[in-house]
This record gives structure tokens, C-alpha cells and sequence, in this order.
């Protein structure tokens, strides 16, 4: 398959043409809302499983993905998970859900009767999926990151005014935005309770290099063929954009929101490498680390950390500094703010509902009231202070980080789709000899 067939569209619906069904202009109720699932592994299934409890007036039409084997595996987990609720097979019912795979496999699903889409394919493809989505004229959940490189970047925020002028709701999958918790503490910091913010930091440091294990269903595969990469995309570059973009970016989107969105680094230099001695290819030719200082202007920097190397010491939080306090926030911790002294002022200790069942929940309630939501640009803002990062650190360059968004033409989607062709195998970047594009 050639890539220009992958990426094809059809052209935008006009004003005149069909809106999409729970579109602002059309009838609003209680109509149980029809879902198809665009890539069935373990993030698919589960946002599917959390959509089910954030809202059971939905039903699962469509499952699609490249590999039957995981479409078979994400349709039982689903399966077993709504016999919890009385209305089971309302919500799903496996005899009765259209199933597609192969390279065609979103097309196919796309032609369903669809009201809201979810996808959770690898990182690489979902670009040009949402631009297939949108062309169909479906609402849509997308997990994050939105894109891999500068150019996908693009593409992205050119589709969310596409989104805008059809009038279709889009919810990524950043759910500390969805957590009361972070609310709260971020409501707090915008009306100053910390002061003004002099400094900025935050982490995804894990004990673990994710996605290991997975590499033993298919040790038949060769390391260097599309099919092992696609199905072990966490560890390679042009699959994953790597876990500074793919895991990272959720730290990253915190600070972005609680600086207001609006803001964005001048500057960008960053340090990183390959300290894991897992084998390559097998593992991958992605860093296990990055440290990236961002200069967000007006005195204010932003240190960034992230690694995945096996027993290494674990710390994921975001932390802001002001001038009269501090925020520290951490999704699976503490959430406070404290005065300078360290005192903790505020300390949210409340317990709702998961918030990666509340992101699925506003997603649903605006798409079954009419209220047109689109949070695309937020992620793609916040993913290209990843995707910058990531370019300074296998580049070893400090640039302008208006550059990345305005001029690379760095681009990871292949050419061509086959499962058993090879690619080239580069190796790990190496500072001052990977070039910028």
C-alpha cells in the first residue's frame, strides 16, 4: 500500500451537506450513542472499557485493527468487562460487532454507522487516521500524542479547524486535564495563589523500560520487518516518536496548562541517550533518557526529565515554583501547594471518579447535548515541546523553538505499508551527528 492511499481523504462536507448525527444543529436526547474502535490493543480496549463506565447509553458497533490476533484479544477483554453492567449486550455484544483488519481495516470501519470514534492505533498512524475520521464526519476520542514529528504537527492543527467547520467534538487523552484534583490545583495557581512563576520542572522517570516483556510473543518475527515494529512501536523511533513524546507529554501538557496554554518556549537544549543494555534491534533504537531545558522567556526556564531504564529510581510529577509558593502534582501521589518554607498550604485528598472515565464522560455529554468541544490544539501545542525536545537531544543542537512548527520537515510515516518489508536500521541518534531537519 502506497502511502498517498493511506493518507487520502475526501474533500471537506460543506455547509449545505449532511451534519454529523448529534452535531450542535442536529436533534439532541438521550440516543444511545454508536462507538467504533480504531486499534484494539491494551490502551484501545481500555479506553473502551472507560467509556463503558463513563456512560452506558453507548454501544460498540465496530473494532478495527491491522493484526486479527489483537482485535480477537481487545474484543474478549471488552466482552468480559461489560458483563459487569445489567444492559450488557446493549453496550456490546460480541456476536453482533462488525470486526476489520488489514491495512483497510479504518476505512471499513469508517463506512459504519459511527457517532464517535476511538483511537488508540500506534502513534505514527493516528494523523492520518484523524484525517480519515474527519473526512467520515465522526466525533472522535484521541489517546496522545496527536503526532510524531514537526510535519504531523501540521497536519493536525490544519484537521482541528477542519473539526471546527464540520462541527465535530474531539477529546485527546491527557486525562490529568479530567482528574478534580489537577483542576483544583491548577484554578489555584491561575489566581495566583503561588505568586508569580519563576521556575518550572517536571517528570516522568520510570523503574522499567516500557514494553519489554512484549517482545516474547514474537520472537519469530525478524527485528528489522514493519510487522515487529509496528507491534513493538514503543520501542522504536518512527513508530512511537519516542517516549518523550508518547509517555512525557502528559508532564509536559500539565505545565503547558497551567502556564495558560498560550505560552511557549523561545528556546530550546537538550541532553540525552541510551544507557539501557537491553539488545538492539530487539529493543529498539529509542533513548532511555532526556533532560530538556526549555526557555520559556521573560526569566522563566522549564526542566523536563524523563527515562525508562530498568530498577532506576521513579518520580512522575510536574512541580511549579513561584514567588510565593509551590504546586507539586502527581497523578498516582500528592497534589498541594505549599508556601516556601515548605508548609503545605493546600492538599487535594479527595477521591471521585477516574479521571480517565471523566474524559470519556465529556466527551459523551457534549456530543449527546450538541456543545461542540475540541481539545486537539492543546495536545499538539504541548506534544511539540516533546517533539523539540526529542530533536535536540539526538541532534545535540539548541535552536528556536518556532522553527520546529514553521520549518522541519522531519517526517517518520514510511512510504509504503507492508508487513514484511524491511527497514532501515539506523542505529540510536548520536549527538552532533544527527542532523536537524
Amino acid at each position: 500500500m502506497e502511502r498517498r492511499d493511506f493518507v487520502k481523504t475526501s474533500a471537506i462536507i460543506g455547509a449545505s451537506s449532511m451534519l454529523p448525527r448529534f452535531s450542535f444543529a442536529a436533534a439532541k436526547g438521550s440516543d444511545r450513542i454508536k462507538v467504533g474502535l480504531i486499534g484494539c490493543g491494551g490502551r484501545g480496549s481500555g479506553a473502551t472499557c472507560n467509556m463503558m463506565v463513563a456512560d452506558q447509553n453507548i454501544k460498540i458497533v465496530a473494532m478495527a485493527d491491522l493484526f486479527e490476533d489483537k482485535l480477537l484479544k481487545g474484543k474478549n477483554k471488552i466482552a468480559n468487562f461489560a458483563k459487569k453492567f445489567d444492559n450488557s449486550k446493549e453496550i456490546f455484544d460480541p456476536d453482533k460487532v462488525k470486526t476489520f483488519t488489514g491495512w483497510d481495516c479504518v476505512d471499513n470501519l469508517l463506512k459504519e454507522d459511527v457517532d464517535v470514534v476511538i483511537e488508540a492505533t500506534t502513534p505514527v498512524f493516528r494523523t492520518p487516521h484523524y484525517a480519515k475520521i474527519v473526512a467520515a464526519g465522526k466525533h472522535a476520542f484521541l489517546e496522545k500524542p496527536p503526532c510524531v514529528d514537526a510535519v504531523q504537527a501540521r497536519q493536525m492543527l490544519e484537521l482541528s479547524k477542519k473539526a471546527d467547520e464540520k462541527g465535530l467534538c474531539v477529546v485527546c487523552g491527557t486525562q490529568r486535564r479530567y482528574d478534580a484534583g489537577y483542576q483544583e490545583m491548577v484554578k489555584r495557581v491561575q489566581d495566583g495563589e503561588i505568586g508569580d512563576i519563576v521556575s518550572a520542572q517536571c517528570y516522568w522517570n520510570a523503574s522499567l523500560y516500557v514494553g519489554g516483556p512484549q517482545f516474547i510473543n514474537h520472537e519469530e518475527l525478524a527485528c528489522d520487518t514493519m510487522e515487529y515494529q509496528i507491534r513493538n512501536w514503543f520501542s522504536f523511533i518512527w513508530a512511537s516518536g519516542d517516549h518523550i513524546v508518547e509517555q512525557h507529554v502528559h508532564n509536559l501538557d500539565v505545565i503547558m496548562w497551567a502556564l495558560g496554554d498560550n505560552r511557549k518556549p523561545q528556546e530550546v537544549r537538550a541532553w540525552g541517550g541510551r544507557s539501557t543494555d537491553l539488545p538492539m534491534p530487539k529493543y529498539g533504537d529509542r533513548f532511555s533518557h532526556f533532560a530538556v531545558d526549555f526557555d520559556m522567556g521573560n526569566g522563566l526556564r522549564l526542566a523536563s526529565y524523563c527515562q525508562q531504564d530498568p530498577k532506576a529510581a521513579g518520580e512522575i510529577g510536574e512541580r511549579l515554583v513561584g514567588t510565593k509558593g509551590v504546586m507539586y502534582s502527581n497523578l498516582y501521589g500528592t497534589i498541594s501547594i505549599s508556601d516556601l518554607d515548605g508548609k503545605k498550604k493546600w492538599t487535594y485528598d479527595k477521591k471521585g471518579r477516574e479521571c480517565m472515565v471523566e474524559e470519556h464522560a465529556f466527551l459523551l455529554d457534549a456530543v449527546r447535548k450538541g456543545k461542540h468541544v475540541n481539545k486537539l490544539d492543546q495536545l499538539v501545542n504541548s506534544t511539540l515541546l516533546a517533539i523539540a525536545g526529542r530533536m535536540s537531544a539526538y541532534s545535540g543542537k539548541k535552536f528556536k523553538f518556532d522553527w520546529v512548527l514553521a520549518k522541519s520537515k522531519e517526517s517518520f510515516l514510511p512510504e509504503k505499508f507492508d508487513l514484511k518489508q524491511k527497514m532501515p536500521w539506523k542505529g540510536v541518534p548520536v549527538p552532533g551527528k544527527y542532523e536537524l531537519v
